[in-house]
């Protein structure tokens, strides 16, 4: 028999936290709805009000539930990508970002292979909003001679870029990929503002920055349903941005 076979312990909060999370998956306690005050649940679980309240703030750390002074608390819609962003200072470390490119290469090629043949009309006129809100701002920083706005203006610019592949994620339509990618979304952002820089001045002989000529060009193939040129141009894009 092996030597460590004790129960572990459960407490009254974890287990009170246990249920109104069961509630708020099968829809007893509805999204947006309100929930029963602190005395209404300790009644009803059968524990005191600190019980009760140590539940609910764990939750509402979470982001499930949102407490509102003088109002009372609600279920609220999980954002994901919001939750994820205010913890990736935590798993942040240089050995992650090293693994960027390689993640980029394997997942967004087959983020834009779906979103070929998944994007919307819709979903297409916000991707060329991106493409033309970032060239609009790379023409911005070539005008500025302040350092401290042209380097607002160069983050400005590659979170401009993030919104971009954020798009392509989104129209793969594949909640999967989705989460993965608000998980690498803040290593990502680190890696092209750290070698994006020397990209900003590489211009073809049209005096077009070629950063930008290479997202048109990947909107323009995803308009045409055309994979390979997508991915052509994506992984150049990548290139330019590692």
């Amino acid at each position: 028999m092996k030597k460590d076979i004790r129960i572990k312990k459960v407490s009254a909060a974890d287990m009170v936290f246990d249920k109104m999370k069961e509630f708020i998956l099968n829809g007893t306690w509805p999204l947006h709805e309100k929930v029963p005050s602190e005395g209404e649940l300790a009644e009803a679980f059968g524990v005191n009000r600190l019980t009760v309240r140590i539940a609910l703030q764990r939750l509402n750390a979470l982001g499930i539930l949102d407490t509102r002074v003088g109002d009372g608390t609600y279920v609220c819609s999980f954002d994901f990508d919001q939750h994820i962003h205010e913890i990736s200072d935590f798993y942040m470390s240089p050995g992650l970002l090293e693994d960027v490119t390689e993640y980029r290469k394997a997942i967004q090629l087959e983020c834009a292979r779906l979103a070929v043949k998944r994007a919307t009309e819709e979903e297409l006129l916000e991707l060329r909003s991106c493409c033309e809100r970032f060239e609009k701002e790379l023409d911005r920083y070539y005008t500025l001679t302040d350092p401290e706005k042209a380097r607002e203006s160069f983050i400005a610019t590659v979170d401009i870029g993030l919104d971009f592949h954020t798009q392509l994620f989104k129209m793969a339509h594949n909640q999967l990929l989705g989460y993965s990618f608000s998980i690498a979304k803040g290593p990502i952002r680190l890696h092209m503002q750290r070698n994006a820089s020397s990209r900003l001045n590489d211009r073809g002989s049209d005096q077009v920055n070629i950063w930008t000529k290479t997202y048109w060009a990947i909107y323009k193939a995803v308009e045409d349903r055309d994979y390979e040129e997508c991915a052509r141009q994506l992984k150049r894009l990548i290139a330019s941005e590692d």
